[in-house]
């Protein structure tokens, strides 16, 4: 396998208010995303035909890279791709989109990882995924790369990339007074206990019941079921419920945060713009704050953050394929003062 790279404050302020954009960064995966569309999404056995079909840049990483940079975020992306037209396209869509990849690495003789998605009419989706490169992508690649990690604001990662890497980028960035996010997506039959040691975690409710065990199909049980997170060693819980909108959990506080109204046209990459867009907020904020430099999370910075992610995740269902819907900052601010 060859490794080389591939090319105190006021804190209504939105983020490209700051006098310098926060530095987010990205450890996670990177797909092709194979769409079709139909009416219905197949059952097993099934087959039914199909609209149309396309390929999208994808994987949770990426998608969730070009949210942070459309928000104004400083971006910064490590993973791996395949060497192979895959890979060199997705890395020339994250560049259009004004993501640093020095960080990404390419596998010969793998394949860029794929996944296979069919949204049916009403926005509802269906994912397989083949995490090819993306699974390689390992502790030694994070040490290689502890120069970006160094100089981050706020790291974000998914676990669609091995979770002993995700917990070693956990404990770097830790030794460095970095708070990291981390959306626990998907999540795995097996759980590292020291993944709960992120600072943020945001899972959706399906998540959120498979890491805690509690069912968490309404606000008042996503709350019950944040609490048991947070009482695993997270700094605070934000679960996104859809429609519903979210809920934040600290030791000290839990909050609702209101939905915003949205057309839905394909959620696909909702929950990946919820945690872009959070990322940025977050660090603007602290950075806005003069508190870079510590793993609390503030309830005002919490609530900020959740709130402008909140307002992302309604935008992403607008459109159809993951990275293209992604919202730029000011749709989102639009939004926002129209919530008011």
């Amino acid at each position: 396998m060859e490794n080389r790279s591939a090319d105190q404050g006021d804190v209504s302020r939105t983020p490209d208010e700051s006098c310098e954009a926060a530095r987010v960064v990205v450890v996670g995966s990177i797909n092709m995303d194979l769409v079709i569309r139909a009416a219905a999404i197949p059952g097993p056995g099934q087959t039914i035909a199909g609209h149309n079909f396309s390929t999208m840049p994808g994987g949770k990483g990426a998608n969730q890279a070009v949210a942070a940079a459309r928000c104004g975020g400083r971006v910064s992306m490590i993973g791996r791709v395949g060497n192979d037209d895959f890979g060199q396209r997705l890395l020339l869509g994250l560049k259009a989109n004004g993501v640093d990849t020095e960080g990404v690495m390419f596998s010969e003789g793998v394949s860029t990882g794929v996944a296979t998605i069919v949204v049916n009419d009403i926005g509802e989706n269906a994912i397989c995924v083949a995490g090819g490169a993306n699974l390689l992508l390992s502790v030694d690649d994070i040490d290689e790369q502890l120069d970006l990690i160094k100089q981050a604001d706020v790291i974000l990662i998914q676990l669609e990339i091995p979770q002993q890497t995700a917990v070693h980028v956990i404990h770097e960035a830790h030794s460095r007074n970095i708070p990291v996010i981390l959306n626990p997506a998907p999540v795995g039959q097996e759980i590292n206990p020291d993944i709960f040691k992120a600072d943020v975690l945001i899972p959706n409710q399906d998540e959120t019941t498979r890491l805690c065990g509690e069912p968490a199909h309404d606000i008042h049980s996503a709350k019950m079921a944040g609490s048991a997170l947070v009482a695993r060693g997270a700094q605070a819980v934000v679960v996104t419920l859809g429609r519903r909108g979210a809920v934040a959990i600290t030791a000290d506080h839990i909050f609702q945060v209101p939905p915003f109204n949205a057309k839905i046209v394909d959620t696909t990459g909702a929950g990946d713009a919820f945690c872009g867009a959070f990322a940025v907020a977050y660090a603007q904020q602290m950075k806005a704050r003069k508190q870079k430099n510590t793993l609390e999370v503030p309830e005002e910075v919490l609530r900020y953050a959740a709130r402008f992610a909140g307002a992302a995740g309604a935008l992403a269902c607008n459109k159809f394929g993951a990275q293209p819907s992604m919202p730029r900052l000011h749709a989102i601010q639009r939004l926002i003062q129209r919530s008011c």
